[in-house]
C-alpha cells in the first residue's frame, strides 16, 4: 500500500498502518530443571525398567538430544590419551566426539552389556523390544515417564505436576556448563554445536549464573543508597539498622 501511495502519489496510503498496529512476536521462555527438580525427577526415574532408567540419566549426563540419546550405537565408545571418549552421531547435524567421566563411561557400557545379553548384538544401544533392529521409540519413553509422573504425583517448583520435556535435561545441561564459567566454545563442543550462536540462551536461564556476576554491582548499588540515607528522618535510619 506504501508503494502504491508513493507511485501515485497518494500520501494518505503511506500511512495506513504504523508500526504500533503489528504486535510484538512472542519470544519463546526457555526454561530449565532446578537442582530441586531434578533431585525429584531423578529420586523416581530410577523405578523404571533398569535399562530405560540407565537411558534417562545418560541423557542427562551427556546434555544430548533425545534423539541422539536414543541412537547411541553400541560401538560408540572409545579411549584415547587415557581418557573415554563417546561418539555421537546427531540425527539432526553431524558426528562428534567429547571426552566422558569414567563413571559415565561405565555406566554406557553397562546399558550396552544388558542389551547384548537380553538381545544379542545390537546397532543400538537401546532398542525397541519389539524390533531390537530399531532405536528405542521417543513415544514408549513418554508414555513411561509420564505414567510415573502421575502415579507419584511429581510436582514442579510451582507445585504443577511435571510435563515430560526431554529437552529440558539438554537446557539444564548447558546451563550448568555456563554456571562452570567455561567458555562459550567449550560449551557449544560439549553441546554439539557448530557455533556458539545458541549458547546465550543457556546463560539467559542461568540465575546462580545472573545473581554471581551481578553481585558486586548489586552490593556496590547497597552502598550508595544507604550512604544517601543520612539526614533523612529515623524511618530512614531503622531500614539501615535492619540492613
Amino acid at each position: 500500500m506504501e508503494s502504491v501511495g508513493k507511485l501515485y502519489g497518494y500520501s494518505h496510503l503511506e500511512s495506513l498502518f504504523i508500526n504500533t498496529d503489528i504486535p510484538p512476536e512472542v519470544q519463546p521462555v526457555f526454561r530449565a530443571y532446578s537442582d530441586e527438580e531434578l533431585k525429584r525427577l531423578n529420586a523416581h526415574i530410577t523405578k523404571l525398567d533398569v535399562q530405560l532408567a540407565r537411558c534417562m540419566v545418560i541423557h542427562q549426563m551427556l546434555g544430548t538430544r533425545i534423539s541422539d540419546t536414543l541412537t547411541l550405537h553400541t560401538d560408540c565408545l572409545s579411549k584415547r590419551n587415557g581418557l573415554d571418549i563417546i561418539r555421537i552421531d546427531q540425527v539432526k547435524t553431524r558426528t562428534f566426539e567429547k571426552p566422558i567421566s569414567a563413571e559415565l563411561a561405565m555406566l554406557i557400557q553397562k546399558a550396552i552389556d544388558c542389551t547384548y545379553d537380553q538381545y544379542g548384538k545390537t546397532e543400538y544401544i537401546f532398542v525397541d523390544a519389539k524390533d531390537p533392529c530399531r532405536p528405542l521409540q521417543y513415544t514408549t519413553i513418554k508414555h513411561k515417564v509420564l505414567r510415573l509422573i502421575k502415579s507419584e504425583d511429581l510436582r514442579d517448583d510451582e507445585g504443577k505436576l511435571f510435563k515430560f520435556s526431554s529437552h529440558m535435561f539438554r537446557r539444564s545441561y548447558g546451563v550448568k556448563l555456563t554456571e562452570l564459567h567455561l567458555d562459550d566454545w567449550t560449551i557449544a563442543k560439549l553441546l554439539g554445536h557448530k557455533n556458539i550462536s545458541a549458547v546465550k540462551h543457556y546463560r539467559k536461564m542461568s540465575n546462580q549464573l545472573l545473581a554471581e556476576e551481578t553481585r558486586k554491582a548489586r552490593e556496590q548499588q547497597t552502598r550508595i543508597l544507604l550512604a544517601n540515607l543520612d539526614g533523612w528522618g529515623e524511618e530512614y535510619e531503622q531500614i539501615r539498622q535492619d540492613d
